[in-house]
């Protein structure tokens, strides 16, 4: 199986803005959430063929110690680095990021990395690019950094 390049990797990305956030959605321009975001992204950029989600509740990682979010989605990437988002990270163009939004104790909200600190994320008002170091959800947040071009 064949990646694309990162810039492919990014214009992809980017072609979700817009799209409504729709839970458990998995259709460009009709609905997704942050899951199903990087599920469909991994798929359009050549890490693999297709990716079965498990079904999860809006509040699962409320109840729960188990990492259900990063384990499903992150097998096709290799973690590369990891802190707190509030400055420079160790990312290229491309890469997955995962963060503990909410005070969760478990990686809750992903996102892809279009030139750090600038990300494409599902939200409530849809998908968009916003600035990872500012964001409610992501700003100072722990995050883990992934990148499917090294896969483990």
């Amino acid at each position: 199986m064949t990646l694309l390049t990162r810039a492919e990797a990014v214009a992809a990305a980017l072609s979700w803005k817009g799209t409504p956030y729709v839970t458990r959605g998995r259709l460009k321009g009709a609905g997704c959430d942050c899951g199903t975001l990087l599920a469909e992204y991994l798929i359009e950029i050549g890490a693999v063929p297709e990716i079965e989600l498990p079904y999860y509740r809006q509040d699962w990682f409320c109840h729960t110690s188990d990492q259900i979010y990063a384990r499903h989605l992150m097998k096709y990437a290799a973690e590369i680095a990891g802190g707190i988002c509030c400055g420079d990270a160790q990312s290229q163009p491309g890469n997955i990021v995962l963060f503990r939004a909410v005070g969760s104790e478990r990686f809750n909200h992903g996102a892809i990395v279009v030139r750090w600190p600038r990300i494409v994320h599902a939200v409530y008002s849809g998908v968009t690019e916003s600035d990872a170091t500012q964001h409610a959800l992501t700003g100072f947040k722990a995050y883990a950094l992934f990148d499917p071009w090294s896969r483990a």
